[in-house]
């Protein structure tokens, strides 16, 4: 092995030390002078150029003395979303600083290519050879030089096609194939109160997109980039085409802002739209997408005051030497992950797919749904069974991922110019969309809705918010639940014995322009509603032998412009312990003896005060079989003497009489 010594170089620096310490990181050796510039180069980006002397795309990260003085402009639309969380100081941070002009100039006078400058991560991703990078490296407001990763995904599964036109008779409230789609989330209740995103923007970063589709025509599309050609043009075909460089994100569009009634209604289609191309599709099988394209995209969309992002590929693979790996999905290594969580922390809902990785080598979620301010999308079926494709959490560090499902197979969209049509498609691709339309329904709804308050509304409004785990998340996505718009919060099933009293106060959650009136559908014996008028109210349950073992009933709340329901699971038993019993107990105006068969034929049942006078008495005056197979026999008391008087709250004790036996039993009667 050939060793270097060790030399204190002074004095100006000339391209042939550059060349001299390109050679020193192509050996693998180290030259030592004043502040190293080999010692700013990671592992990765000494190993990267030692690959050989050709270009590759480097990050520069820099300190505080190659940062500007002033931040940058904000759109009115961007103050006005940032003040909703940050009235006061707006969310401003040093992330809000760009990198000096003089500090990429100095960059630029090397010959490097400056391909972004990212304000959040304060680096430059430049491309350059081994001496360039070397001599970026020795720039002293330079502190570390690291490689850009390069980051790849499947193209979504289709789970079959179908042509035009759609048959009137599939058509439901004018969404055709699409209702399912919609349903899930419950976008259709929205859409039926005039919620359909209008007001909210929504940046989609994809890989292009067919803007002259029909069914987008009346789509609002407030701004575009290209961040791989670094020009205003989304649209380009580019590729063959089965792999057109358009398709995917053309597809992943569409499912929020398509409208073509009767046939594909989008989640949220009079939404605003800023389109980024940001995913290199026309490099073979693989959709890459680089690190910068991504950041420099969350950066664009940030100052231009998108209030969600939505990126519908999976990074569930990587590809080249310097990937990451499964120990970094920690939600802080990745800089795209970094990235993702700063543009939370700006007010923006960040909404990524979980991937498409289940049962392959990966087989977890990536980089930036690791991020802990990053809602991670799963896929279901359209029964609202797992997705067999859905990456699984944990992160590296035991979060639960992803955090929400939704739809993401047989997914009604378009496909782009020039293999047109309506398909169906399959991938987490397709889920976080659903959800992303279905978050700006949420933010229309309530306009002073936070990114935060969204995030935790649409996990603890999910199917099992109460029981997540790495499969499902919290559970299934709820649009109209997560919108806070007033609902009936969910009630557990009930068990409840036979005589038993249950009592189950509910409440109306969220908001609402006044108190709804309550109603009982399907009600069951012994289910009575008290409704206080406010909002709130109070089931009293008593336990029956009149309804079936397991029954349902449903709790309606009617507000002025809709409804909302839950429906309440009631299990119903019979002490297995005792042959006779009373109940409820206490009680308030009657009560009810039950008889065991086995217990033997009913004689009489008798009622004396404290004072040892009888009050009551029913005598059996049927003879029947005292077969084991006939039915618990039951009898009311309605609080009242043989005389047809109520009697007073108090202590009562009955004598239950049958050929068999004698039961003593207590009862409490109150106000």
């Amino acid at each position: 092995m050939m060793n270097f010594n060790c030399t204190r170089l002074a004095g100006n620096w000339s391209r042939t030390f550059y060349l001299l310490l390109a050679i020193s990181i192509l050996l693998g050796t180290t030259i030592c002078y004043a502040q190293s510039p080999v010692n700013k180069l990671t592992r990765e980006a000494r190993s990267r150029a030692a690959a050989g002397p050709y270009p590759n795309i480097y990050w520069l990260f820099v300190d505080s003395t190659a940062v500007a003085d002033q931040p940058i402009p904000l759109t009115i639309r961007a103050h006005l979303r940032r003040a909703k969380a940050d009235p006061d100081n707006l969310l401003r941070d040093n992330r809000d600083y760009p990198i000096s002009e003089t500090a990429l100039d100095d960059i630029r006078n090397l010959g490097l290519t400056i391909r972004h400058a990212s304000r959040y991560l304060k680096a430059v991703a430049v491309i350059a050879d081994p001496v360039q990078i070397a001599e970026a490296a020795n720039l002293p407001f330079v502190k570390k030089v690291d490689i850009l990763r390069t980051l790849a995904a499947p193209m979504p599964e289709e789970a079959g096609k179908i042509e035009e036109p759609f048959p009137k008779s599939a058509v439901d409230f004018g969404y055709g194939l699409s209702i399912t789609q919609n349903r899930i989330i419950q976008a259709d209740r929205l859409h039926q109160l005039n919620i359909t995103g209008a007001g909210v923007m929504i940046a989609i970063f994809d890989t292009g997109f067919d803007l002259d589709q029909p069914v987008l025509a009346d789509a609002s599309i407030v701004a575009t980039y290209d961040f791989i050609n670094q020009d205003s043009t989304v649209s380009e075909i580019e590729c063959t085409d089965n792999n057109a460089q358009n398709r995917h994100g053309t597809m992943v569009f569409a499912v929020i802002a398509a409208m073509a009634p009767d046939t594909l209604i989008g989640i949220a289609p009079d939404a605003d739209f800023i389109l980024a191309k940001t995913e290199i599709v026309c490099d073979g099988t693989e959709i890459k997408l680089e690190e910068d394209n991504w950041i420099a995209a969350a950066e664009w969309a940030d100052s231009i005051g998108t209030d969600i992002i939505t990126s519908s590929l999976s990074y569930s693979e990587f590809t080249d030497s310097g990937s990451y790996t499964l120990d970094q999905m920690d939600g802080n290594t990745a800089l795209i992950t970094q990235a993702a969580d700063i543009a939370a922390s700006k007010n923006i809902v960040v909404i990524t797919s979980a991937g498409n990785s289940r049962g392959h080598d990966w087989g977890r979620i990536a980089a930036p749904a690791d991020g802990d301010s990053v809602l991670a999308i799963g896929a279901v079926n359209p029964d609202s069974t797992l997705a067999s494709f859905s990456s699984p959490g944990p992160t590296a560090d035991g979060r639960i991922k992803p955090d929400i499902t939704t739809m993401g197979t047989v997914v009604l969209t378009i496909r782009p110019r020039p293999d047109t049509g309506y398909t169906y498609a399959s991938g987490t691709s397709f889920s976080a969309p659903i959800t992303a339309g279905g978050a700006a329904l949420a933010l229309q709804f309530d306009p002073t809705m936070t990114a935060e308050q969204f995030r935790q509304l649409a996990r603890s409004t999910a199917s099992q918010a109460d029981t997540p785990d790495n499969d499902f998340g919290y559970g299934l996505f709820n649009a109209f639940r997560a919108s806070g718009i007033a609902t009936l919060s969910e009630i557990d099933t009930i068990k409840i014995e036979v005589g038993e009293i249950i009592e189950i106060p509910f409440a109306v959650s969220g908001s609402s322009d006044g108190p709804p009136e309550l109603s009982l559908r399907f009600p069951l014996a012994g289910v009575e509603l008290i409704d206080y008028g406010d909002g709130s109210g109070l089931l009293r349950i008593t336990g029956s032998s009149d309804n079936p073992p397991v029954a349902s009933f449903r709790l309606v709340a009617q507000f002025d412009t809709y409804s909302d329901s839950t429906t309440i699971h009631l299990e119903t038993f019979v002490p297995t312990d005792r042959q006779i019993f009373a109940g409820p107990n206490p009680f308030t105006d009657s009560v009810r003896f039950y008889i065991d068969p086995q217990a033997g034929m009913l004689n009489s049942v008798s009622i004396f005060n404290v004072n040892g006078e009888k009050i009551w008495e029913n005598v059996n005056s049927k003879s029947g079989s005292t077969d084991s197979n006939r039915e618990w026999i039951m009898l009311v008391w309605d609080g009242r003497n043989q005389q047809g008087q109520p009697v007073s709250s108090g202590v009562y004790m009955v004598a239950v009489n049958t050929d068999r036996q004698q039961v003593v039993l207590k009862l409490l009667k109150s106000n």
